[in-house]
């Protein structure tokens, strides 16, 4: 999940101690570094463990390195959670979805502890060390795309949703594991999106966002996937592809019919 605003402020009440240590990523240069709290060392080694294998898996499929540190933060329960991403976002009523459990930007990857999944969340096992390993991946692509795009933050990008959440499910390995058949599903149903801007929503929203980060990763090639980091607007994106919105997901929606056909 990656939300608008600044994460660069604290919340107040949270007491994050380090957990993990600093460890060398593997593409080398600056460090690694989880925080939870003193009593929950068991989740910040676990998500230590899940953010160096995601850090390998994201620099491998680019082939480049995040430009910078990354930082994680494992909250001890829902409210301390949701207390820094209301300060942090300057969003003082927010109400998290119950699905929502990490966030990340160029900043930060903030997450709720595991441990605390299973009375504070929905959709997530905190039996399933998978799972949890796919969803720290996601959320280290949008670190890392956020590191690479002029809105570190992405403020104002709501209209790129498809992409920023359809390249995290895509690279983190979430399409293949786990929505593998919904962008067809979709087409089946009459859900897939007619506009670029509806990919990201309803039941079948990673699939199809993740399936369509795809199609232009094996039609246009890496190279131009990776450019796309930096677009902050639709209109630049669909221009770097040299497409309209309509023709891309025309070409897209035979794309999955012939390949899942």
């Amino acid at each position: 999940m990656r939300r608008v605003g600044s994460l660069l402020r604290k919340a107040s009440g949270v007491m994050l101690l380090l957990a993990a240590g600093a460890s060398a990523r593997p593409g080398g240069g600056d460090s690694l570094q989880v925080q939870a709290e003193a009593g929950d060392s068991s989740a910040g080694v676990l998500i230590r463990r899940a953010s160096l294998e995601g850090i390998g898996r994201i620099e491998g499929f680019f082939g480049l390195p995040f430009r910078r540190g990354v930082r994680v933060r494992v909250f001890p329960d829902r409210a301390s959670l949701t207390s820094y991403w209301r300060a942090a976002w300057g969003v003082p009523d927010l109400k998290a979805e119950c699905w929502q459990v990490a966030s990340g930007t160029a900043s930060l990857l903030s997450i709720l502890s595991p441990g605390r999944w299973k009375g504070e969340a929905c959709e997530h096992d905190p039996a399933d060390t998978a799972g949890i390993g796919l969803l720290v991946a996601h959320e280290l692509v949008h670190v890392f795309h956020a590191q690479r795009n002029p809105r570190p933050e992405f403020d104002g990008m709501d209209d790129l949703g498809w992409l920023v959440e359809g390249l995290a499910t895509y690279v983190s390995g979430q399409l293949e594991a786990r929505h593998a058949k919904s962008a067809r599903e979709a087409i089946d149903a009459g859900a897939d999106p007619r506009v670029l801007a509806r990919a990201w929503s309803g039941r079948y929203r990673y699939g199809v966002a993740g399936s369509i980060v795809r199609y232009i990763d094996e039609r246009y090639g890496r190279e131009v996937l990776i450019s796309l980091l930096a677009g902050t607007t639709q209109e630049e994106v669909l221009r770097t592809l040299g497409v309209k919105e309509e023709e891309l997901l025309s070409r897209w929606r035979a794309w999955v019919l012939a390949r899942d056909g």
